[in-house]
């Protein structure tokens, strides 16, 4: 699937969001299809709070590990 189409393979606008802050909490849950990073920022300017969910697949979830084991 590239990266700008949807699991149905049908393509679509990525939109140009920027979170701003260091992320304060975050969590990673498993299931069948990868897994799903929610990370939570707070804009220190603003103390505004923004969530963020990422769907992370096996082969990108295999990337993250390699990459943080230095590989």
């Amino acid at each position: 699937m590239a990266p700008d189409e949807t699991e149905e393979g049908r393509p679509f606008d990525v939109p140009d969001v920027q979170t701003f802050g260091a992320v304060y909490r975050m969590s990673v849950q498993t299931d069948a299809r990868g897994a799903v990073l929610v990370a939570y920022t707070r804009d220190p300017e603003t103390g505004s709070v923004t969530r963020s969910s990422l769907r992370i697949d096996w082969a990108g979830a295999a990337y993250i590990r390699r990459r943080l084991a230095g590989q």
